[in-house]
């Protein structure tokens, strides 16, 4: 085994620094995905209330 007490721990922790780095761009979209959509429904709310009142 040519250099083994190396190379697995190396694997090791670039497996979890890449599955912490998938997980954190993962979070960030959702939570990016989640604001767009509430800016949308807000949008939409405030052109209702704007629609309602030019009919009164």
């Amino acid at each position: 085994m040519y250099l083994a007490g190396e190379w697995v721990p190396a694997w090791l922790w670039m497996s979890i620094t890449f599955l912490v780095a998938a997980l954190g761009v993962a979070g960030l979209g959702w939570w990016v995905l989640r604001g767009d959509a509430r800016n949308r429904a807000a949008e939409e709310a405030v052109e209702g209330e704007a629609a309602a009142a030019e009919h009164h």
